[in-house]
């Protein structure tokens, strides 16, 4: 997104498989309270696209044996 700070932290765990992350996506957009598992996340992403708008937030890609990222999209504001 053009004009967004991008904030990736990433790890080099045993990643996720693919049911894993579709499920943890689906938590992050989800309007129902979330599981303590994975509050934070949620919290986090919820705050930023009350704050910013739809098309920022949390995006998080992860590997079965590869690891997983979590990039943090923020607007800059001039």
């Amino acid at each position: 997104i053009k004009g967004s700070l991008y904030i990736t932290v990433i790890d080099s765990g045993v990643g996720m498989d693919r049911q894993t992350l579709i499920k943890l996506r689906q938590k992050l957009v989800s309007t129902s309270k979330t599981s303590s598992k994975h509050i934070g996340l949620y919290n986090t992403n919820k705050r930023i696209k009350l704050l910013y708008g739809e098309k920022y937030g949390l995006r998080i890609l992860s590997r079965k044996g590869l690891g997983t990222s979590v990039r943090i999209i923020l607007p800059i504001e001039e």
